[in-house]
C-alpha cells in the first residue's frame, strides 16, 4: 500500500505541523506549514524564496515514513513580517500539475487541519 493510498489510516498531530523543503534552482528554503489545501500551502519560514520562483517541495507529514514530492511556484512572500497571525512570515507556494490521488491526499489530509483554519488560503490560491 503507498503512503498516498493510506493517508486515511494515518491519524495526523494537531500540534505538530507538516515539514516543508522547498528546492529552487541551487537554492534550498525550509520551513513548516498548518495551513494548506489540495492546490498549494503557506510555509512558515524565516527566510522564503523570491516571489515567482518555482521549484520541487519536498513535504513530509507527520506520521509519515516518505515525503511527498510536488512541483510548485511561489505566489506571496514575506520576508519583513513580524511572523504573527496578522502578518505570517514565510511563503505562499501554489501547486503546479499535481496528478489527482495526491490531490485527493491532500485534500483528506488538510481536514485534519481544519481547526487551524484556511484564513491563509488567499496566500497560495
Amino acid at each position: 500500500m503507498s503512503e498516498q493510498e493510506s493517508a486515511k489510516e494515518v491519524i495526523v498531530d494537531r500540534k505538530l505541523p507538516c515539514k516543508v523543503t522547498f528546492e529552487s534552482g541551487e537554492k534550498t528554503f525550509s520551513g513548516t506549514s498548518t495551513h494548506f489545501n489540495e492546490r498549494g500551502m503557506l510555509v512558515m519560514c524565516k527566510n522564503p524564496a523570491p516571489l515567482n520562483a518555482k521549484g520541487k517541495i519536498t513535504l513530509l507529514f507527520p506520521g509519515f515514513n516518505n515525503s511527498v514530492e510536488l512541483n510548485g511556484e511561489v505566489v506571496w512572500t514575506n520576508i519583513y513580517g513580524a511572523g504573527d497571525a496578522l502578518c505570517p512570515r514565510g511563503m505562499g507556494i501554489k501547486f503546479v500539475g499535481v496528478d489527482r490521488e495526491t490531490e485527493r491526499m491532500l485534500a483528506e489530509l488538510s481536514a485534519q487541519y481544519e481547526s487551524l483554519g484556511s484564513i491563509y488560503a488567499c496566500y497560495y490560491t
